[in-house]
């Protein structure tokens, strides 16, 4: 079945809401942020908490190209920890921090503590030069590395997880027993339908986790990590690995990664039944009839949207811990507003490609793509509003279909229900001059609603072209509600 591609969906909105083209760009750039009707916006009042925001409180800076980390006037930061710093006795922070939750450390007391808890941080990828001394030059002779340099490389990427706390204003690093760090090295193991399985050879653990990239944190207070970029590890334009580790087993990579911060005996867990793919992050919520309800997306130009649905209703006085191993896995069609179900014992198209539901799941995009699922611009982080129940999408850009600064999209489930398999969807955004903003990447909704948006233009293009005017990345925040919504800070 041909897949159909988000971008030309979009772009069917945008014309019928008749937008402004950026006719100088010579190509179909918009940069719009949609009021919603009132419709979409009350969809889950009922039974939400009702937040609001009718005031900016900050001052917007503008944009900036200094190398430094610039705030608006009375804002300060603080440096925790970076590259190399001990962690603990042993173990050290690791290279290129992506994803950061501060998780509060009476968390499992039912307190909410802003000024003492663990940060749990991910390591995405590590710079050979720096971490291991595997130059360019190096690359390019086609020299290969040693086991001590793959090593190092290996144990920069993972997890590290530690206390903080804030004394008299500032925040500070506490060495605590909590502390420690997951990395390449580390004993991880496979759970879920495709552990143990011909698919994963047999295997039921893997040689850690690497490519960490975003996560989400889940009800009972672990969290995860989405391994993304894992086809990197091989590829011998970027770590080429697979000269020194010969038994790197590249199916035990691209999983969503289960940790327990609180728990330092805990093993991490690689949960299959999430699917597998260039994981972006997670998001979870609790349906109306009280499943867990898991979104997640796909970084890659033209890959998907998916959806989890747990098989078992989460009880948060005795839950479950192993909720996310059984359930069903769904793909997005955004033209018919469709989630498709990849499940191989029910679809004649899967049984005719795949062996096994196992199979399926190891190979995620393959799957979609056969079902007729729409193929999307890099989707990156997806959270879930906390006003209405709706789910916001960043599909950052996709250069090859001639979408450079990105959109933000929202989807509506049928009759407020998570688990439903229809949706409705609107542009709620789209990035370039006119909005200030381009490339969205990560996105957080804070306690009153707003919308912020991380943008993630890249470092070769920033100062280059049509990039040219934002400058440095930036942060943004979005009203969704009051008098303010829709405008762009």
């Amino acid at each position: 079945m041909m897949s159909k591609r988000l971008e030309n969906l979009i772009y069917k909105k945008i014309s019928r809401r008749k937008l402004l083209k950026n006719a100088a760009a010579g190509v179909a750039s918009y940069a719009v942020i949609f009021n919603l009707p009132d419709e979409f916006l009350n969809l889950f009042t009922a039974s939400k908490s009702s937040v609001k925001s009718d005031e900016i409180f900050f001052r917007p800076i503008e944009p900036s190209s200094a190398d430094e980390l610039v705030l608006p006037e009375g804002y300060s930061y603080d440096i925790i920890r970076k590259w190399g710093d001990k962690i603990s006795e042993n173990e050290y922070y690791g290279y290129n921090n992506d994803y950061c939750v501060y998780i509060p450390i009476d968390l499992h007391n039912g307190g909410k503590s802003s000024d003492d808890g663990i940060l749990f941080i991910n390591h995405e990828y590590p710079h050979p030069l720096f971490v291991s001394g595997y130059s360019y030059e190096d690359m390019k002779n086609n020299v290969r590395k040693s086991k001590l340099q793959v090593e190092l490389e290996m144990k920069s990427m993972g997890v590290s997880i530690f206390r903080v706390r804030k004394e008299k204003g500032s925040w500070k690093f506490v060495n605590d027993r909590l502390n420690r760090r997951y990395d390449g090295t580390s004993e991880i193991l496979i759970s879920g339908p495709a552990a143990g399985t011909d698919e994963m050879k047999y295997a039921y653990k893997s040689k850690g986790t690497v490519q960490n990239c975003s996560g989400g944190i889940t009800p009972w207070g672990t969290v995860l990590s989405a391994e993304e970029n894992y086809q990197d590890c091989l590829d011998p334009k970027e770590l080429r690995w697979g000269d020194v580790l010969k038994d790197f087993t590249e199916e035990h990579y691209g999983w969503m990664v289960e940790f327990d911060p609180f728990d330092p005996g805990y093993t991490p867990k690689k949960r299959t039944a999430l699917g597998r793919f260039r994981h972006e992050n997670i998001a979870m919520i609790k349906s109306q009839d009280g499943r867990l309800v898991c979104y997640m997306g796909d970084d890659k130009v033209n890959e998907h949207v998916y959806k989890f649905v747990t098989e078992e209703k989460f009880d948060s006085k005795n839950p479950d811990k192993d909720i996310l191993d059984h359930g069903k896995l769904y793909v997005a069609d955004f033209e018919k507003g469709k989630w498709l179900l990849l499940d191989y014992e029910t679809s004649n198209p899967l049984k005719m490609h795949f062996r096994s539901q196992a199979d399926v799941l190891v190979n995620c995009p393959e799957a979609a793509k056969l079902l007729g699922a729409t193929e999307c611009n890099r989707p990156e982080d997806i959270e879930i509003s906390p006003v209405d129940g709706s789910v916001f999408i960043a599909f950052t850009n996709n250069y090859k279909k001639d979408d450079h600064h990105g959109s933000i999209v929202r989807i509506i489930e049928e009759n407020e229900e998570h688990t439903s398999e229809k949706f409705r969807w609107e542009v709620y955004a789209t990035g370039g001059d006119e909005s200030g903003f381009s490339c969205p990447d990560n996105l957080h909704f804070d306690s009153k609603g707003n919308l912020w948006i991380l943008s993630d233009i890249g470092s070769s293009s920033l100062n280059k072209g049509i990039y040219r005017s934002f400058k440095n990345n930036s942060l943004f925040m979005i009203p969704t509600q009051g008098t303010m919504r829709g405008k762009v800070y």
